[in-house]
């Protein structure tokens, strides 16, 4: 009897391993029910796009105000009557980011309170596996804000931003864009283009080329104007011109620096010319 016993005693070392097994097993159980509830509550659907940043959802049958984290665009002006940096692209930027969260849709969100206006919350949209902010900021359609978002999407937005800037071989594409006529890249180009094609010769009299310094001065101030807008840029302000175009401020100003270095050599080179004709009287 005694031997049968022992037989059928389990070795403890065994039972340990066991139940720690068994343990592991129902924590990942349990972890498992409980990220399909979390998954669960962070599903909403779309039920309109206000404008470029402001999304209302349905969350479990609770409508909330959703303003997009860690990106701004500009505030729509559907009729255009105002005009300027300020409120660039704020119709393109909504029809967007419509045409991106459409009605009825259902994505994933993941919400927080940094960033937002006070009664609503900053979110992060997942759609189609894609994060919608960052595909915003290097669509171009939105100024990254680091609002809201952890220092991992503050990065993935920085460089989105980047490529927006540098996109289409460099011309730019969205806010960056030298042919939208509300964005900074293209007052900076529009001022130095009407420069390079400025007249730059001049009859060898002094009145005549005192005529045309003057002329040529008045549309290297336009370039130079450009330029301090540029030099002022400072995204701690909180603008959307600041926080739209702070990130190319370096690019910008060495355009706009190398366009006024060459338009001040040619007014340096206009007043030797008339320095000579004075000096041979």
């Amino acid at each position: 009897m005694t031997h049968v016993a022992a037989q059928a005693r389990v070795p403890k070392k065994g039972l340990l391993i066991f139940l720690g097994v068994a343990g592991l097993l129902l924590l990942l159980g349990v972890l498992s029910v409980l990220k399909g509830i979390v998954d669960e509550r962070s599903r909403v659907d779309i039920v309109s796009v206000v404008d470029g940043n402001t999304v209302v959802v349905n969350a479990g049958g609770e409508q909330k105000t959703l303003v997009m984290a860690g990106v701004t665009a500009a505030p729509r002006n559907p009729d255009g009557l105002r005009v300027g940096t300020e409120f660039c692209l704020g119709e393109e930027s909504y029809a967007w980011l419509r045409d991106r969260l459409p009605q009825g849709a259902v994505a994933t969100v993941k919400t927080s309170r940094h960033g937002a206006p006070e009664g609503t919350e900053s979110a992060v949209f997942t759609l189609a596996g894609s994060t919608v902010n960052v595909d915003m900021a290097e669509a171009g359609m939105a100024a990254p804000t680091g609002e809201g978002v952890g220092r991992g999407l503050r990065e993935e937005i920085a460089q989105a931003n980047e490529t927006a800037r540098k996109s289409a071989n460099g011309r730019g594409s969205g806010l960056y864009d030298v042919e939208e006529n509300c964005t900074l890249n293209h007052e900076l180009y529009e001022s130095s283009y009407a420069l390079e094609h400025a007249p730059t010769s001049a009859e060898a009299t002094v009145d005549a080329i005192d005529q045309r310094s003057v002329e040529y001065a008045d549309t290297l101030d336009e370039v130079r104007l450009v330029r301090q807008d540029i030099a002022e840029l400072d995204a701690s302000r909180g603008t959307f011109t600041d926080l739209a175009w702070a990130p190319a401020k370096e690019d910008l100003q060495k355009k706009a620096d190398a366009v006024v270095s060459e338009g001040l050599q040619v007014l340096r080179d206009l007043n030797a010319k008339r320095n000579e004709l004075v000096a041979q009287g």
